[in-house]
């Protein structure tokens, strides 16, 4: 959608038009339309990295830091620096 993940441009598309709309003033508008405008921008961008970028960076969140070298999780632990 618009060359972004749908949910995100969705999400970018409400909260713009809260600015636009609901706000009505005129500092509102111009801040709800640069944001479209600079938003739709960087979603397509990040489309062109990864089509699923917030699944994959959502699901990143749960994976640790650092995996130690080790088969076993009953091996000895050195410190890590």
């Amino acid at each position: 959608m618009l060359g972004g993940e749908r949910t995100l441009v969705l999400g970018l598309m409400t909260l713009a038009g809260v600015f636009v709309f609901s706000l009505a003033k005129l500092w509102a508008a111009a801040l709800g339309i640069g944001l479209w405008v600079l938003g739709a921008w960087a979603l397509s961008r990040a489309a062109n990295f990864d089509p699923q970028l917030s699944k994959t960076g959502r699901r990143s969140l749960a994976y640790k830091r650092f995996y130690p070298g080790r088969a076993t999780p009953f091996g000895k632990t050195r410190e890590w620096k």
